[in-house]
């Protein structure tokens, strides 16, 4: 069974929104295959969940100062600041066999695939069991994605490392994730607000996340994660990961996507689209 890889290079927040999307339409409707997408971010964004409220949960100006994007997510969970780090998106139908039509199980297999990639890095990351309750509230961290481990997400040592977040629409799967090469704790508190000065320390205190750089104690790159990632997840799932490309149709949506939903306000700060809209 072949499945897409797509190694992609950098774009904005609101163009990677848009070509995930358009992967999911071009699946949905049968013209490719499950599609595993890596990419990056250029300039660094910031990704709300599609339920989260943009002003109470994000210092806008401080996003302009530094030049931080803000685009709205189609999956939900919490806010990611994307800058070092590898994003994967997984598109498959909600039905297939290998997902077995769970949320959870779905989840766990594809964290399954990272873990298996990581292990090839020399990285002994592991599941954060069903089972297992953080001590934490995630209230207590408001909204911010790597405030504490999820079930089934990956971490290591205790300490996230990959975020992840998911939707599932018109019977296909979508799954964000992000996999943390490096953390910088000061800018990822920056540009979430806080009601004092105060309390953003005490949270970034407690925050219990960690990267590649920091476990390997080397520097690593997209480069090379996203040759060695691929065959964790052919291993756990018994694929073949056939690397290309966007086709023109998913360029064609992808742009029109762009321009009619994730550039625009009413999408990013009012969570509204009339135009091409996988939530429908």
């Amino acid at each position: 069974m072949e499945w897409r890889l797509i190694k992609d290079s950098y774009h904005n927040g609101f163009m990677n929104m848009a070509i995930d999307e358009s992967i999911m339409i071009a699946h949905r409707e049968g013209l490719v295959p499950p599609t595993i997408r890596f990419y990056q971010w250029s300039p660094p964004a910031v990704s709300l969940g599609y339920f989260q409220d943009l002003q109470k949960e994000i210092d806008v100006d401080v996003c302009q100062d530094m030049g931080i994007d803000i685009v709205r997510r189609p999956t939900g969970g919490k806010a990611v600041l994307h800058d070092k780090e590898l994003t994967y998106s997984f598109i498959i139908r909600e039905n297939h066999p290998l997902v077995n039509n769970s949320i959870l199980e779905t989840y766990k297999k594809i964290s399954g695939g990272m873990i298996r990639g990581l292990s090839y890095l020399g990285v002994a990351a592991e599941l954060v069991p069903l089972r297992e309750k953080s001590e934490i509230h995630h209230s207590d961290f408001k909204s911010i994605c790597f405030s504490v481990p999820s079930r089934y997400e990956v971490q290591v040592e205790g300490k996230k490392i990959v975020g992840s977040a998911q939707v599932r629409k018109r019977e296909i799967v979508l799954q964000h994730g992000s996999l943390l090469i490096e953390l910088e704790k000061d800018k990822l508190f920056s540009i979430f607000n806080f009601p004092s000065a105060q309390i953003r320390e005490r949270f970034k205190t407690r925050f219990n996340a960690t990267s590649l750089e920091e476990i390997l104690k080397r520097k690593t790159s997209f480069s090379e994660l996203s040759e060695i990632l691929p065959r964790g997840f052919e291993k756990e799932f018994g694929v073949k990961l056939t690397e290309g490309k966007l086709t023109e149709q998913e360029e064609k949506i992808s742009k029109d996507l762009l321009k009619n939903k994730y550039s625009t306000y009413e999408w990013n700060y009012e969570r509204k689209n009339n135009q091409l809209d996988s939530q429908k």
